[in-house]
């Protein structure tokens, strides 16, 4: 992986001054990382800060997950990944890979050097969220993700790979509750009170960081086109008070004055 100083890399800092989250190189390089901790053999799917569903993917995980016992400090080392991911202001539909027709489903180990795989063609500092075919929601959260990438118009073979992934999954035979240790069933808890279903932020808005301008662009599915001219127009003006992004003079990066977000309406 090739560290990259850009806009993307000013992002970066902007977010590691307010939370710690976990990069694409961090996942890569760090000996205790899950994708580091993964059997060689085990299937693995990675969901990407700059995919589109990326966000309700995690969510969604956390739903599940939180359903299961999962312990608080692994349920808030994915919020953290959650929140870092949906201020991540690179976003793109899932779009497929190769040219050949096959679907190839990723082990750890191929993941990690493949060069061409998911967490190898991330900027270095997008923040990633592994998940592996033993953990005991993989299955569901991957088929979940199938689904919100249809929804939102992603390619049919993109969809039909990742349900070749869960399938994948479902037929690893080790299981366990993410944070348990062991592979094993996780102890019994009560039932919460309130636990809220996640809602699924589905509307994107254009935002000024100078002056809060705040411009509805739409609501999915979102074509290339629509976020061609979205990428296109973060890189400009803001259209409201007219601030342009400014090259800073130390490091030369250029920081941008508009972004997108993602709510629910």
């Amino acid at each position: 992986m090739t560290i990259k100083q850009d806009a993307l890399s000013a992002t970066a800092s902007s977010l590691r001054a307010v939370m710690s989250y976990v990069s694409a190189s961090d996942e890569l390089t760090a000996p205790t990382s899950v994708i580091n901790q993964a059997r060689a053999d085990e299937p693995v799917f990675v969901l990407r800060a700059r995919d589109m569903v990326a966000t309700a993917t995690i969510e969604w995980w956390l739903w599940c997950a939180r359903n299961r016992g999962v312990p608080a400090e692994k349920l808030e080392r994915a919020e953290r990944q959650r929140r870092a991911a949906d201020l991540w202001i690179d976003k793109r539909l899932p779009t497929v890979t190769g040219t050949d027709g096959r679907t190839i489903v990723r082990t750890a180990r191929l993941e990690r050097e493949d060069r061409d795989s998911v967490l190898n063609s991330c900027h270095p500092d997008e923040p990633v969220f592994v998940i592996v075919a033993s953990d005991a929601v993989s299955t569901e959260v991957v088929e979940f993700w199938a689904f919100m990438a249809e929804r939102h118009g992603a390619p049919a073979r993109k969809v039909e790979g990742a349900m070749e992934v869960a399938k994948a999954m479902a037929r690893w035979q080790e299981k366990r509750i993410v944070g348990t240790g062991a592979r094993r069933l996780a102890e019994a808890q009560p039932p919460l009170a309130e636990v809220p279903r996640p809602r699924h932020k589905t509307v994107m808005h254009l935002l000024c960081v100078e002056c809060g301008h705040d411009e509805r662009l739409g609501e999915p599915p979102f074509d290339e086109e629509l976020l061609a001219t979205v990428r296109e127009t973060c890189e400009g003006p803001c259209p409201a008070c007219g601030a342009e992004p400014k090259t800073d003079a130390a490091s030369g990066q250029i920081r941008r004055v508009l972004t997108t977000s993602m709510t629910t309406e």
